[in-house]
């Protein structure tokens, strides 16, 4: 099945965006960090041939899609929120299937907790859904997190993170899928993606509006609970980003159906790494 570039053109902003199928129900997938859209060609293939329309777009400020003013501000989890919601508008989907990855999988959480008829059922891959809370429970996340506090460095993080034709791209792949012999040509795309302008100043913004949000309310009130949008929650066992022990009581942040997939032999990108199984896991959870 053939992936075809195309905008889209939404209430907040304008997406560079990649698509395949032409089905009745829509697919939306939603990337991370460091990446972009074209990690999920393999899902998009087969939920393409298996009858949806799948559409992943670049995040904001990634790539070509449009990048709002470089404010803490403007990239928010409240705002990939809306953009989730605003591209669902655009597609005019109904009954949505919803796939996040990382930081798409924190968006996706937080609109099928605050705003769950927006969605039909949801995926998310390699971040649970009470992020903060794993760092209170599991003191190693803090070191496993290191970049992250490097991120809050202006200037800096911007000028580490490009420096070497990003090594630092490669360096976290590494680390954190490290049984995963990633294709040259697959990093080459990423790394085409953060030569884009403003994108790794975008890109470093998510993580400044996480801290900022993080520091000024108590823990409790930033936790997720009761979500009841059908939730497949796919995590790496061999994952060096998030300890894979985050993942184990996740069930108590759902009220309606949920289901929880450990992929063994695969690390932060799991569904680049295990692309089939990944895409079997999902096409079983919306047949159930």
């Amino acid at each position: 099945m053939a992936v075809e570039e195309t905008t889209i053109q939404t209430s907040t902003l304008d997406f560079e965006a990649i698509r395949a199928g032409d089905g009745d129900r829509v697919a939306l997938l939603l990337h991370g960090f460091p990446d972009d859209a074209r990690t999920f060609v393999p899902l998009m293939e087969r939920l393409a041939d298996e009858g949806y329309t799948a559409v992943a777009p670049y995040m904001r400020g990634y790539g070509g899609t449009e990048t709002p003013p470089l404010d803490t501000s403007n990239y928010s989890v409240f705002s990939l929120g809306q953009d989730l919601i605003a591209l669902l508008d655009a597609l005019e989907a109904e009954d949505a299937l919803v796939v996040g990855h990382d930081w798409g999988a924190t968006a996706v959480t937080a609109v099928s907790a605050m705003n769950p008829s927006a969605v039909g059922e949801c995926v998310t891959m390699a971040v649970p859904p009470n992020t903060i809370e794993v760092f209170n429970e599991y003191p190693s996340q803090a070191m496993r997190s290191w970049y992250m506090t490097f991120f809050q460095i202006p200037g800096l993080a911007e000028e580490t993170l490009r420096r070497d034709d990003f090594a630092l791209v490669e360096r976290l792949w590494d680390l954190w899928s490290p049984n995963w012999d990633y294709p040259d040509t697959r990093i080459e795309e990423v790394k085409e993606t953060f030569r884009a302008e403003d994108t790794v100043e975008a890109a470093l913004l998510y993580y400044r509006a996480l801290f900022e949000d993080a520091l000024s309310v108590p823990a409790d009130s930033m936790r997720v609970q009761g979500i009841e949008v059908p939730t497949l929650l796919v995590g790496g066992r061999n994952d060096g980003c998030i300890t894979p022990r985050a993942f184990e009581d996740c069930e108590d942040c759902y009220e309606g159906r949920f289901e929880l997939e450990m992929v063994g032999g695969a690390g932060h990108f799991m569904h680049a790494e295990k692309p089939d199984f990944v895409a079997d896991a999902v096409l079983k959870f919306t047949e159930g």
